[in-house]
């Protein structure tokens, strides 16, 4: 197949536009690519920095400052092996299992809202628009069995890191358009359609896809990194309620901090899955919104506008 246009090359015009920067989000070529992504930023950081401020960063917030508390000695110990370690720092059964059900309760309500943020991101692009309610509504109905393969994902990627390592980068590679694919295809497994979408063009797919990862890595990795530090200097320092407090409040900073790579890596999984759909079928932001709304397009109308938005013509009678 060739890439000039990617789902049909036996059209040298694309009625639609989708492959002359014509739509905001099916694109061929990496330069179109990554300048898409970054007009997904601009178009929409205010209402998916919301949603994921309340979804995602809110509730990590939350988690990592309990893990943060419960997880400080109640005085000043001096660790000479790994067994000290562990004894000193390893909270009791309670505090774990608490912990385990913020754990699993924080990944389903950050799942959800990055459904919400997809959608809200998509429906934007196509010139129309979602309220606060709506797109979480929509996170929260697909957000139950998107949590399930969230699981099944995870699963995958940790065997793999432990295994052999390379399986588990493979994993993260091939699993990571998953939420775009539960948010357009909501009849179709996610976790099989990303493997299946990222494969279609391996290299170019991973090409984008490292970028993606590697922001969303280093961001993770230094944010959390620094947020540990203080937390440990507070805890050295400081009083006990006050380390608390201290962490509490490092935590929140450390999460804010997060928000702008985390807007920027969901626009770039959104319009990495619209490049590698539209290889294959001719799709653009309008329809892939509608799929997401459960309509059709009127007319097969590719256009601006999502049906029953601004910006949507009226159907031809």
């Amino acid at each position: 197949m060739s890439d000039d246009p990617y789902w049909n090359s036996a059209h040298t015009e694309e009625p639609s536009g989708r492959f002359s920067g014509g739509d905001p989000l099916v694109t061929d070529t990496f330069e179109d690519w990554w300048h898409a992504s970054l007009d997904v930023v601009q178009r929409s950081w205010r209402t998916v920095g919301l949603i994921l401020l309340i979804g995602v960063v809110l509730p990590r917030w939350i988690l990592g400052a309990y893990n943060n508390n419960v997880r400080a000695p109640e005085r000043d110990v001096t660790v000479t092996d790994w067994g000290a370690f562990v004894r000193e720092y390893s909270p009791g059964a309670l505090a774990g299992l608490i912990g385990l059900i913020l754990t699993l309760a924080v990944l389903y309500v950050s799942g959800s809202a990055v459904l919400a943020a997809v959608r809200t991101a998509a429906a934007e692009a196509a010139g129309g628009f979602l309220s606060l309610g709506e797109a979480f509504s929509f996170g929260f109905r697909r957000g139950g069995i998107f949590f399930l393969w969230l699981l099944l994902a995870w699963i995958t990627i940790a065997a793999g890191l432990v295994l052999c390592v390379l399986p588990g980068l493979w994993a993260v590679f091939a699993l990571s358009l998953m939420a775009p694919a539960a948010v357009f295809e909501a009849r179709r497994s996610p976790y099989a359609r990303s493997i299946q979408l990222t494969h279609s063009a391996f290299w170019p797919a991973l090409g984008r896809i490292v970028i993606v990862v590697l922001v969303a890595v280093a961001a993770n990795l230094v944010i959390a990194l620094v947020g540990l530090l203080l937390a440990g200097v507070w805890h050295a320092v400081f009083a006990g309620w006050l380390a608390a407090v201290l962490t509490i409040l490092t935590e929140a900073v450390m999460s804010l901090l997060l928000l702008a790579p985390m807007i920027w890596i969901l626009s770039a999984a959104l319009c990495t899955y619209a490049w590698l759909r539209g290889r294959a079928e001719p799709v653009s932001a309008t329809s892939l919104s509608a799929e997401a709304s459960g309509v059709t397009a009127p007319g097969d109308y590719t256009g601006p506008g999502e049906p029953g938005h601004p910006g949507a013509p009226w159907p031809m009678p």
